[in-house]
């Protein structure tokens, strides 16, 4: 969704790039993308849709990009018997499916992934590189769909791949690891998050929390207590995730803001002071976030709490995700008028 002009760098160079492997699908999903990435493919990549090597797949419907599903989804509607999950800004580089091929000839119960996060945010772009058999995708009803926005669904389906007594085998070969780089602002700029927030206020907690409220357009709430200097620090280690999440509903007023526990009792009342300035009637004061660069910060990093908290539960009673289906959805397959619909 909304990332054609990454695709326009990566895409036909992973084409010649791989085009001595001849048992090859590249499948495309537009979910619901709203630049011109249906106007390119039809333009720019007719021939390799005549040919049958790309396919293209259109799901309309979607307001937001929920990345767990739009996975399922792109799994779903390839053909091969190896699934490959590439992201648009990455590179496969040359040889790349020779290789995968390799693999899977040597170790059949493999499932292939970058290593993990290093310093310095290395291999942070290509942590969505998963290779695994189809029929083990099946079994797994694929990425788990609770997770919404960005963040642990692919920890999460590698975890329940080695549940599964797959074997994880490491891409090493840089050659085959690399991605455009760009700031952690467009992971989530379609997101389920971005789309629906209203507004972000922070409040003094204590010497070393803060907390933190997230208005929805909905008229729910998040109330998260962080490290104070979570919405400043640029990192993936768990200790500057939240530290814990409540969530209520509100009513905006003349001149305040009346929030609400789930059970409907009184949480707190914020008073407007100024425009951007509410008290508690605690006297504690809450600021509305303007910076957009700390608003994105926070919206990532609840986003990876979230997934997270998928993961663990996962991982701590494993079950069958997804009980309910997966990937489900109607598309259109190479500018064809006619749905499919994936039920």
């Amino acid at each position: 969704m909304n990332r054609t002009m990454h695709l326009k760098e990566t895409l036909l160079r992973n084409i010649q790039d791989n085009a001595g492997y001849h048992s090859l699908e590249f499948v495309i999903l537009n979910y619901g993308s709203a630049d011109d990435l249906h106007e390119w493919v039809q333009q720019t990549l007719g021939a390799y849709v005549e040919s049958g090597l790309l396919v293209y797949y259109h799901h309309p419907g979607p307001t937001y990009f929920h990345m767990s599903h739009a996975k399922n989804m792109a799994f779903r509607l390839a053909s091969g018997d190896i699934l490959c999950s590439v992201d648009a800004d990455n590179y496969t580089g040359a040889g790349f499916a020779a290789y995968v091929n390799q693999v899977f000839n040597e170790e059949p119960l493999a499932f292939l992934s970058p290593a993990g996060i290093g310093p310095g945010k290395k291999w942070w772009d290509v942590q969505g590189r998963i290779c695994l058999k189809k029929e083990d995708f099946r079994r797994l009803h694929g990425y788990d769909e609770r997770v919404m926005d960005y963040g642990y669904e692919d920890q999460d389906f590698k975890s329940r791949l080695q549940g599964l007594g797959r074997k994880k085998m490491v891409i090493r070969d840089p050659a085959y690891l690399q991605a455009i780089r760009h700031d952690d602002t467009m992971r989530i700029a379609s997101g389920f998050t971005t789309a629906k927030i209203r507004d972000l206020l922070v409040g003094h907690y204590c010497e070393q929390t803060s907390e933190v409220i997230c208005l929805q357009n909905d008229y729910t709430f998040e109330r998260f207590f962080i490290d104070r200097d979570l919405l400043h620090y640029e990192s993936t280690q768990e200790d500057i995730l939240p530290k814990r999440r409540y969530a209520g509903t509100y009513q905006v007023r003349d001149n305040d803001i009346r929030l609400y526990k789930e059970n409907g009792s009184t949480y707190l009342q914020l008073t407007l002071q100024d425009k951007d300035t509410l008290l508690a009637a605690d006297n504690r004061l809450f600021h509305r976030v303007t910076s957009p660069v700390l608003l994105n910060n926070f919206l990532l990093q609840r986003a990876i709490y979230l997934g997270r908290k998928v993961f663990f539960r996962n991982r701590k009673k494993p079950s069958c995700v997804n009980s309910d289906g997966y990937g489900q959805g109607k598309v259109y397959r190479n500018f064809s008028t006619d749905a499919l619909l994936l039920a």
